[in-house]
């Protein structure tokens, strides 16, 4: 099994939507007690993780004498898919948002 074909961590990936408020919010928020709700028992841990994985994101560095905001935040998300296989194409979508809205 490749990096490619890892399942998909659907928690984890509902968490980074919840987090971000994506499809709820106009912008990007900190919705740390939606994961809470969502993650149940395990709240603290996912919240952490969905913390690193928003750091993660924006620290992925991006020559903005090259790229627009729109290449850019595909840039960094295609960074992101490819070192987080286990994150649904939502979850990655949500990252990029929150990327380009910060960003700009």
């Amino acid at each position: 099994m490749t990096a490619r074909d890892s399942p998909t961590d659907e928690l984890l990936s509902g968490a980074v939507i919840a987090h971000l408020g994506k499809g709820r919010s106009a912008f990007p928020v900190s919705d740390d007690e939606a994961v809470l709700r969502l993650a149940g028992d395990h709240g603290a841990d996912v919240l952490q993780r969905v913390s690193e994985l928003e750091d993660e994101m924006m620290a992925v560095g991006i020559d903005w004498d090259q790229f627009s905001l729109t290449e850019g935040g595909d840039q960094a998300r295609s960074v992101l898919a490819d070192r987080h296989p286990e994150l649904s194409p939502a979850a990655l979508d949500a990252l990029r948002w929150m990327f380009t809205y910060n960003w700009r």
